[in-house]
């Protein structure tokens, strides 16, 4: 009976926080997430270079529920600080989705491009560095001023934020490391896996021996800790301790669950692009599904490790729902390993798939 009694207190309290962190989102984050989106396509669309304006909007009009997603993390933010993060989390990931677009173009030294390139990431949480040139290696570079306004959106944000001194350390480690994992992927594309597999299972030493290579290089190029960081320094008593405790819990487990339902219903896109495919590195579905659900669980159980842990749940579950309505969802490879990490989620996926997959219907009306 106190164990009946203690599920339904569970549930009862996570429909309460699901509630208002959906009023909460729809409501207040939403409409300022859009604006911060239509910002942005109006700057992007006054780009000289027809290729890097074709970019930008391009990612603008594919991605802009990533964008969205990011802004959620907002839920977690203090009142006075929620615009902040919105404008912060929506320009970081406005930003992500460039560079990875920009990645993608023929160069003579894909390494070298990437790498400069992606400097940009953690550069939008530390002072400005006059005169890098991130397209220094890239065919194409008139932007006129485009990305270089985003990291001026970025910094301008963070430092409206509290705790941004003692979440620096953290989030600079966190993009520093999503800045590496992108090159090296990109560069792996056109030559080994070997260098990105090697670097990825350094960064997991403590978990050395739980999480193969592919699975940790994921992990690596996640924003997800990115966006919970930043939601935190919003919050004027988080500490150095808060941090790290956020860092540990996004990396490795909750962004490689993250990295990995992207490569899962991304696939046949990617075969098409030529992008890296994680999932393909399990070799069987079989082995995919038992990875996943595993993966899933364990993200599930290091969110409730955190202050406002219910929040990071929800979050998660959001994070899981916005692939699971992607249509790649959908394709015999990704519907049992789909199937399997909503189960392991525990219920929490269901009403926010509902959710997102009327907000797909009401903008494609």
């Amino acid at each position: 009976m106190d164990r009946a009694a203690s599920g339904l207190r569970l549930r009862l309290t996570l429909a309460v926080t699901l509630v208002h962190a959906l009023l909460l989102y729809w409501f207040v984050i939403f409409p300022r997430a859009r604006r911060e989106l239509r910002r942005w396509e109006k700057r992007a669309r006054a780009i000289p270079s027809p290729e890097l304006r074709c970019h930008a909007l391009g990612k603008l009009s594919e991605e802009h529920m990533s964008a969205e997603g990011a802004a959620a993390f907002a839920i977690l933010a203090d009142p006075p600080g929620r615009k902040h993060v919105v404008r912060l989390c929506v320009a970081f990931e406005v930003m992500y989705d460039l560079l990875d677009a920009l990645s993608e173009e023929p160069v003579d030294d894909v390494l070298a491009n990437n790498r400069q390139l992606h400097e940009a990431l953690p550069d939008a949480f530390g002072p400005s560095r006059e005169g890098v040139d991130y397209y220094a290696h890239h065919p194409h570079r008139d932007d006129g001023g485009y990305l270089d306004e985003l990291l001026r959106g970025c910094r301008v944000a963070f430092l409206a934020l509290p705790a941004r001194r003692k979440v620096g350390g953290a989030l600079i480690r966190c993009a520093t490391r999503a800045s590496e994992a992108q090159t090296l992927n990109h560069a792996s594309l056109a030559g080994s896996a070997g260098p990105l597999a090697a670097w990825a299972t350094e960064q997991v030493e403590s978990e050395r021996g739980l999480l193969h290579w592919w699975e940790a290089a994921a992990a690596a190029g996640s924003p997800l800790g990115i966006f919970a960081l930043i939601a935190a320094a919003s919050n004027s008593s988080t500490d150095e301790h808060d941090a790290a405790a956020i860092e540990a819990a996004y990396f490795p487990w909750i962004a490689a669950l993250h990295w990995l339902l992207e490569s899962l219903v991304d696939q046949e896109d990617d075969e098409v692009s030529g992008n890296r495919t994680y999932v393909r590195e399990y070799g069987s579905k079989a082995v995919a599904c038992e990875r996943l659900g595993w993966i899933a669980c364990v993200a599930l159980a290091d969110t409730r490790k955190l202050p406002q842990a219910d929040r990071h749940s929800l979050l998660l579950a959001g994070m899981v729902a916005l692939n699971l309505a992607h249509p790649g969802a959908a394709s015999d490879q990704a519907r049992e390993a789909a199937a399997i990490v909503e189960a392991q989620m525990g219920g929490l996926v269901a009403p926010l798939l509902a959710v997102i997959r009327m907000r797909r219907r009401l903008g494609s009306a």
